[in-house]
């Protein structure tokens, strides 16, 4: 036969049809009730997956207070006020600020003389007085001592008298030339008197001449006796030679003159020579004054004397007989004070001759001096980069004492009209201008490029891409990025400066 199998089906249909029909009813009614059950189950769960969803959509950080119920309490227990976004992030703003970055350095400084002066004597001699010892204050020109040096007068006498005996003999050249003068004059008439005398002579010749031919064609007609033809022949001869002679005579009288001519050209020379000679005798004595001067040390400028080394009566030896001999005295100018100041490399590029600077000297409790930049050295030494420059510093009442150090402010740029915000708000600054900043508008941060100028630290300079009311987020806490919901609050500016400072 076949054999049945039952299901389970079945058999629970089998075993309830054994039961009965109560017992079938209250079976089937538990079993709507657990399905129900677990439906509402699977409902709640779904709900509290979907809420919790949403929350970290909200949050992408997932602060899990962002994951409580709508209207629950805070963590104290209160509720946030009605219309405010509990997920907004508090940050301070502030608006730029007219009025760009002034640009200074500020380097330790040296006060120093702005003149100091040794005085070493050029002449050897002894100490006969010194009126001045060390502190004392002098004007320029006065006579601060003297050396005595006898030989140096005698030098200075014998070059006068050499002197007056050069310019003797201008005298006696002059003289010379005036008579050299007049041999000229002379010499000269003498030519023209020679002159004169060819023409005489030349007249007598021609006479002579024609006397001679036509007594000779009247001996050659026999009219005459030859022997008076010869007698004309001779005086014709004689007036030849006298006519030769007197032209002799002219060049002789001639090269009588240039020789006198000559005279004068000599004597003029030596005039000049003689002149020459009293310029070097006066050159001479002109030294030997000089050297004579050398005995008397004056002031070269008013000031105050700092050094003393010799005493009335000591033998002072000419500086110039070894390097190692101290100086008689020295001075120093003290109405004006150089500070001496190191500029570093960076800021090098920007120092100028007048730049404004402020000086605070240490020993006067700070005191502040001011004065502008004087010089500069134009190059940098290779031990520390830096390029030396020098303030001058008035100082009528004295008050600064060389040696005094303190610190120097230059004022490299002075400021301009461009905006500044506080450094804190620069979220991103690469160094060469490009840089970005958080703007709070409308409930929401925006990043806006922007381009930097100079950063100090506390302030930093835009030169582009902001407008005087847009408010720069200077401060926040947590973390926002572009399109983070922002609640804006008022910063304390000078505050901001501060914190940035002692971060720095």
């Amino acid at each position: 036969m076949p054999t049945t199998v039952e299901t389970p089906s079945r058999q629970a249909r089998s075993v309830e049809g054994d039961r009965g029909p109560r017992r079938s009813g209250r079976r089937g009614h538990r079993r709507t009730w657990i399905w129900w059950a677990v439906g509402a189950a699977g409902l709640v769960g779904i709900g509290v997956f979907l809420y919790l969803r949403a929350g970290k959509a909200d949050d992408p950080k997932g602060d899990p207070s962002r994951n409580e119920p709508a209207g629950s309490a805070d963590a104290d227990g209160s509720r946030p006020p009605d219309g405010q976004n509990k997920a907004a992030v508090k940050v301070k703003v502030a608006r730029p600020h007219r009025g760009g970055i002034t640009r200074t350095t500020t380097q330790l400084a040296e006060i120093r003389f702005f003149a100091h002066v040794q005085m070493f004597a050029k002449a050897s001699g002894f100490l006969r007085s010194q009126v001045v010892d060390i502190g004392d204050t002098v004007r320029a020109g006065d006579v601060l001592a003297e050396v005595y040096a006898p030989e140096l007068q005698q030098q200075v006498e014998q070059a006068a008298a050499a002197v007056e005996q050069a310019r003797a003999e201008v005298v006696q050249a002059e003289a010379l030339v005036t008579v050299d003068q007049a041999a000229v004059q002379a010499e000269t008439a003498v030519v023209k008197q020679r002159e004169a005398q060819i023409g005489q002579y030349t007249a007598t010749r021609k006479y002579r001449e024609k006397e001679y031919i036509r007594y000779s064609e009247l001996a050659v007609n026999r009219a005459i006796d030859d022997r008076a033809a010869d007698e004309k022949q001779d005086d014709f001869e004689s007036a030849k030679a006298g006519e030769r002679y007197a032209i002799a005579s002219v060049e002789a009288a001639r090269a009588s003159l240039a020789r006198a001519v000559a005279q004068v050209d000599r004597a003029r020379a030596d005039v000049k020579a003689a002149r020459s000679r009293v310029l070097v005798a006066e050159a001479r004595e002109a030294n030997a004054r000089i050297y004579q001067q050398y005995t008397r040390l004056t002031a070269p400028f008013d000031g105050v004397v700092t050094e003393r080394n010799y005493y009335d009566g000591d033998f002072v030896r000419d500086a110039a007989q070894g390097s190692n001999t101290p100086p008689v005295l020295a001075v120093a100018r003290t109405d004006l004070m150089r500070v001496v100041v190191y500029i570093p490399d960076s800021q090098v590029p920007y120092l100028d001759r007048g730049d404004e600077a402020v000086v605070r000297v240490q020993a006067l409790g700070g005191e502040e001096f001011r004065g502008k930049v004087a010089r500069y050295s134009n190059m940098e030494m290779a031990s520390n980069r830096a390029m030396r420059a020098e303030v001058d510093i008035p100082n009528p009442s004295g008050r600064l004492r060389h040696g005094m150090y303190g610190d120097v402010t230059i004022l490299l740029d002075p400021a301009t009209k461009v905006l500044t915000v506080p450094s804190p708000g620069l979220v991103e600054n690469d160094g060469h201008g490009a840089g970005s900043v958080y703007v709070a508008r409308d409930g929401k941060a925006h990043k806006v490029s922007v381009r930097v100028g100079r950063d100090n630290g506390l302030i930093a300079e835009i030169l582009s891409g902001l407008k005087p009311a847009d408010e720069v987020i200077v401060d926040y806490s947590g973390s926002i990025e572009d399109g983070s919901e922002v609640e804006a609050l008022p910063a304390d500016v000078e505050e901001a400066k501060r914190e940035a400072g002692r971060e720095k």
